[in-house]
């Protein structure tokens, strides 16, 4: 009798199990320390009072949003729309069902690699993903959005691979379908799949023409343009503004974002973007027995700042020629083509590729390619090959544990900067209390998240263009209106640079001066908000 540990089926489902446990655990104790960020809130706007999608159709009396920007689809909003009817909108029902779909991806990834590197392989890489701190946080706070792309990304993929092994139709229409859905939630998925397209063909072109057929491609074609509907109707009616908009190239800032790979892989590049770094700011004592665990363990630690995955992904590249000799060939290769053209994409895109949110949507490839390495060198050191791959996967999920704690243990003592401030939870829970007529918003990243927490009940306004475009007698009437409020960063917490001056400066030449109404501090204690009025000047 085999014991139940060491039963492939029951190994993998306990493997399984605990990976989705450990990343379930992990995010959930993260998730309340990140204010809530303004794209990672984007999709408000079409929820609430006075809703603005970018595009909408309207079906009888009801209008249905498709598109958030000319980029990105309105998923989140079709998704929100059913949360919210169960949950009120907070930091909670918010992130919740990203780190659900985020977990299903991981799901879904070791079913991928499992059917095409076999069981040691797909172990390891579930494991790497279950503890790498740049997926976990990445989609925790997803602010890029990335979560519904590796979703569907990997349904794609995995139904497309389903398709082949089995020769059914159900896996191939659900994974042209999944690719549709990815390419309507964000355009850029499309980075992602042409990688993915370019390296099945020349990797895999044999069992393409193999497998070829007027009704299989009548299947992917119909269940990929269904997916992507609401994307295709919007660029039928906008002449494919989507592309027009968004596609341009440069070479700016490509040294950062060649870096990104790396601090990306080993978890550093959130540090000073999520949470705030180590003497910026008061740090907060401990308030519940497991922030003090959390700091205890973070100091016991060295508090570590990156994991040993970018070493791995390093030794996996060594190993390439030699993988290239064994039965992991067309897989390695298929791999490293769809990171090589998706990546390049991101490299000279202007105006994008320069955030971790932009990295992240490579994995989780890198990781794919980790494990196949790790599990080939087992597979040679006969007897020890397993304690080998146990050992290995414990010493690089522990390393990249211990960052994830690290950044849990920053964000409980440090709070986050610029947009990610948990001060925003402050500021929603105050201005209530001015019953304005209208809210004047300053500066950018207090829009859909303050109409998000506070349910579309504040009459909020973009401030910015009134100062920058209204002619003198308008901008004096809104300065003047005893029933407004304006809302602004502190000088030194501007988003901005410059938008406080130019508001005072606007304010000046139309005979009028601030007041600080309230400072609004965040949970350190550090002034971030400001609310004022205007009063004639002296």
């Amino acid at each position: 009798m085999v014991p139940p540990f060491r039963h492939p089926v029951v190994g993998s489902a306990l493997i399984l199990a605990l990976c989705l446990t450990v990343f379930l655990v992990n995010g959930y104790s993260v998730l309340p320390y990140f204010g809530l960020q303004q794209d990672e809130a984007i999709f408000s706007g079409a929820l609430f009072d006075n809703p603005y999608p970018w595009y909408s159709i309207q079906v009888g009396q009801t209008s249905i949003p498709l598109m958030v920007m000319s980029y990105l689809g309105a998923t989140k909003v079709w998704l929100y729309a059913a949360v919210f009817s169960f949950f009120r909108p907070s930091v909670f029902s918010v992130r919740i069902p990203m780190l659900l779909l985020a977990a299903a991806s991981l799901w879904i990834f070791y079913r991928l690699v499992n059917r095409s590197s076999g069981p040691r392989a797909a172990a390891f890489a579930i494991v790497l993903l279950a503890t790498d701190t740049s997926y976990l946080l990445t989609s925790v706070a997803d602010w890029g959005p990335v979560v519904i792309q590796h979703l569907t990304l990997l349904g794609g993929m995995a139904g497309l691979l389903a398709a082949y092994q089995t020769v059914k139709y159900l896996p191939l229409a659900l994974g042209a379908f999944s690719f549709g859905v990815g390419l309507w939630d964000k355009a850029l998925l499309v980075w992602m799949l042409s990688g993915t397209g370019v390296a099945a063909l020349l990797v895999f072109h044999q069992e393409i023409k193999r497998h070829l057929s007027i009704r299989r491609i009548t299947v992917a074609g119909f269940f990929f343009l269904f997916g992507a509907l609401p994307l295709i109707i919007y660029n039928i009616d906008k002449d494919l503004e989507t592309f027009r908009g968004n596609a341009r190239f440069s070479t700016e800032n490509l040294p950062t974002k060649v870096v990104l790979i790396p601090r990306t892989l080993q978890g550093s590049a959130l540090y000073g973007f999520l949470v705030e770094e180590d003497g910026a700011v008061t740090p907060r004592g401990h308030k519940t027995a497991f922030e003090a665990q959390t700091l205890a363990l973070a100091n016991l630690l060295g508090q570590p700042r990156a994991s040993l995955n970018w070493h791995a992904f390093a030794l996996a590249l060594l190993l390439v020629p030699v993988l290239l000799f064994t039965r992991h060939r067309r897989t390695v290769l298929f791999v490293l083509i769809t990171m090589a053209v998706a990546w390049t994409q991101m490299l000279f895109t202007k105006d994008a590729g320069g955030g971790a949110h932009h990295t992240i949507l490579l994995w989780p490839l890198p990781l794919w390619l980790i494990a196949i390495a790790f599990s080939w060198i087992s597979e040679r050191l006969g007897r020890l090959g397993v304690p080998f791959l146990i050992s290995t996967g414990l010493l690089l999920a522990g390393a990249s544990l211990a960052v994830t704690n690290q950044y849990r243990s920053m964000a409980i003592r440090n709070g986050s900067p610029g947009g990610y401030t948990n001060a925003i939870f402050n500021l929603a829970a105050r201005l209530p209390s001015y019953t304005a007529d209208r809210i004047y918003l300053m500066d950018w990243g207090m829009l859909d998240n303050l109409r998000l927490l506070q349910e579309g009940r504040l009459p909020l306004y973009w401030g910015t263009d009134e100062v920058a475009n209204a002619n003198p007698a308008r901008l004096k009437r809104m300065l003047a209106d005893p029933k407004a409020v304006f809302l602004t960063h502190t000088d030194d917490r501007q988003i901005f640079p410059g938008a406080n001056d130019r508001i005072k400066e606007a304010a000046a030449k139309a005979g009028f001066r601030p007041v600080v109404r309230e400072t609004v501090y965040d949970f350190n204690g550090r002034p971030t908000f400001q609310i004022l009025q205007f009063e004639p000047a002296p």
